[in-house]
């Protein structure tokens, strides 16, 4: 497989869901062999790779980086460029975090479509699992094994009368993310609200661009599936195993997924592949 970027540049705007700080993000080509990095414009060109080993453990979001030029919530994004298939590209911010948009990552993968694919030399970066590797942090369980190409299989329950126990299983193609994943929103619980932002978070979050929860059921909005909340699930997934760096073959089992949970996952398959290679 040749390497994949886009063929022009294009710009979204918004606001972070997060930090709630307006910002412009451009997707731009980039040359064979740069891998997915985002550039921090508002800090002087700062770039960080969209790397597992750039990654911090932080609450409710993907975190690059550390201080004033880390980068927040950038799960969607990867999401996008990871079924897009780009193996090559820029992601340019003046702010901390990527808008949020509507919630999901069609934005972003629509706005990649619309920019066009250029092949270039060189070979995509596969990692391919050999051997089944699983982890268990808290109650979030992952399994991966070998597959060809990427299938994923979820399960989420939520004490919720809409949401209970889901569960899904997506071959993650361009094509089928679009139909299946894409359009997915991030969620959350009105009892949630206020010692979330008591801890500096969901600044940003309506339900123009979440899908907000009360006990009755969906607050000023209707839902896009009525398993909505494990295809989001599954859509944070997909941007969360970018971070190793590569296109991924392996069929996935994450149950109860988090982002501090896959992050771990990833690290942990990033050492497996990283082992198997070295003895080869």
């Amino acid at each position: 497989m040749s390497r994949r970027t886009v063929a022009r540049r294009v710009t979204l705007s918004g606001v972070g869901l997060h930090m709630g700080v307006p910002v412009n993000l451009a997707f731009e080509p980039a040359g064979p062999g740069a891998g997915i990095a985002f550039r921090r414009d508002d800090r002087g060109g700062l770039e960080i790779a969209a790397r597992v080993g750039n990654a911090v453990l932080a609450e409710r979001r993907t975190q690059l980086g550390e201080g004033a030029g880390a980068l927040h919530t950038v799960e969607h994004v990867l999401a996008a460029v990871a079924a897009q298939e780009v193996d090559d590209i820029v992601i340019a911010m003046d702010g901390p975090e990527p808008p949020i948009m509507d919630g999901s990552a069609g934005p972003f993968f629509d706005a990649l479509g619309s920019a066009g694919f250029v092949d270039q030399r060189g070979e995509a970066e596969v990692f391919t699992i050999e051997e089944p590797v699983s982890i268990v942090d808290g109650e979030s369980r992952y399994t991966a094994s070998p597959g060809q190409g990427l299938t994923l299989d979820v399960e989420i329950d939520f004490p919720h009368p809409l949401i209970g126990m889901q569960r899904g299983r997506y071959r993650v193609t361009p094509e089928e993310f679009a139909s299946e994943l894409a359009g997915a929103r991030t969620f959350g619980f009105v009892h949630e609200v206020e010692a979330l932002r008591s801890r500096g978070l969901i600044r940003g979050a309506s339900t123009a661009n979440a899908v907000v929860l009360d006990a009755r059921g969906v607050v000023e909005s209707t839902l896009r599936w009525p398993d909505e909340f494990v295809r989001h699930k599954a859509m944070d997934c997909v941007g969360d195993l970018a971070l190793i760096g590569g296109r991924l073959n392996a069929e996935i089992e994450a149950v109860r997924p988090s982002h501090r949970g896959t992050i771990l996952f990833v690290r942990e398959l990033a050492r497996v592949v990283n082992r198997s290679n070295a003895s080869c």
